[in-house]
């Protein structure tokens, strides 16, 4: 159950599902800006996105529309733009759909939509190829949060590219750190976990989708997410959501799939502390990886 909770000072803030302690999450994988890839169609739903994930505890959104994957050309200027342009939507027209609105149990007092602090941050959900290094020189490939110091890089799903350890080391030594994203849903990783194991060994860090946890991308996927969670191969949880229903931005479920795992405090810091690093230009000082 979400609950609102109300400060003494009268503001208002809001748990994650189910947790007895307010937690301010961070969604580091989403494909909430319309019209750029396979997320929403509209600003309509964009919003209504927005609110799902505010709902359910997530207060800093990071939009990482497809890149060079072949069907989605999506370069950091027309990224930055569509964030600019969102944001001021948020602003403008608020989380407006009066049937979402939240009230206080205790006070029955509604939170006025327009104090929502919700920000979206730029990013970029970037294909492995080699023209990677190419697109960095020229500008064109959006940063998490455009910080210029973490990429979020996916892999083809039916493995890893050959030699592709070579393109990210040369991303270390300009100083950039590579995030995988969604490792367990790489059939590569899912049989033979050792060469991203490796990987994170180098330098990389692991994101891993909320619904791979919960079972919504199959037993295969779950089972494959529980090893690397385990295994502290994964540093952050996000919703890498597409859509109101099919794939919502929603963190809690995952977060608490992975409590059992790992804990309540590690599982916490996935969805805080780590992806906070992160958007402040640090390195997360997450756990070393436990041999396979």
């Amino acid at each position: 159950m979400r609950r609102v909770f109300e400060e003494k000072d009268g503001t208002t803030r809001l748990s994650a599902a189910g947790h007895g302690g307010a937690i301010e999450m961070i969604d580091l994988h989403t494909h909430i800006l319309s019209g750029l890839d396979d997320g929403p169609r509209t600003l309509d739903e964009s919003i209504e996105m927005c609110w799902m994930s505010y709902r359910d505890g997530v207060r800093t959104i990071v939009a990482t529309p497809h890149t060079l994957n072949g069907l989605y050309i999506n370069d950091r200027a027309t990224i930055l733009t569509k964030v600019e342009e969102f944001n001021d939507a948020l602003m403008k027209f608020g989380i407006r759909n009066s049937k979402l609105e939240i009230e206080n149990p205790e006070s029955k007092k509604v939170i006025p939509q327009s104090a929502i602090p919700l920000r979206v941050l730029p990013g970029a959900d970037v294909r492995f190829c080699e023209e990677i290094l190419l697109r960095l020189d020229q500008g064109k490939v959006t940063t998490v949060g455009d910080g210029g110091r973490f990429l979020s890089i996916e892999f083809p799903f039916q493995g890893i590219p050959y030699r592709a350890e070579d393109i990210l080391f040369r991303l270390m030594t300009r100083g950039i750190i590579p995030i995988i994203s969604h490792p367990e849903r790489n059939l590569e990783i899912l049989d033979r976990p050792k060469r991203y194991y490796e990987m994170i060994r180098m330098g990389c860090l692991g994101q891993v989708t909320a619904m791979s946890l919960t079972g919504g991308f199959g037993h295969g996927a779950r089972r494959g997410v529980e090893k690397l969670v385990k295994k502290r191969l994964v540093h952050f949880i996000a919703s890498d959501a597409h859509s109101i229903d099919g794939r919502p931005p929603i963190l809690s479920e995952g977060l608490r799939a992975a409590e059992k795992i790992v804990g309540k405090e590690e599982a916490r810091k996935m969805v805080s502390d780590y992806p906070r690093a992160i958007l402040e230009g640090r390195r997360p000082d997450v756990p070393e990886p436990i041999p396979l």
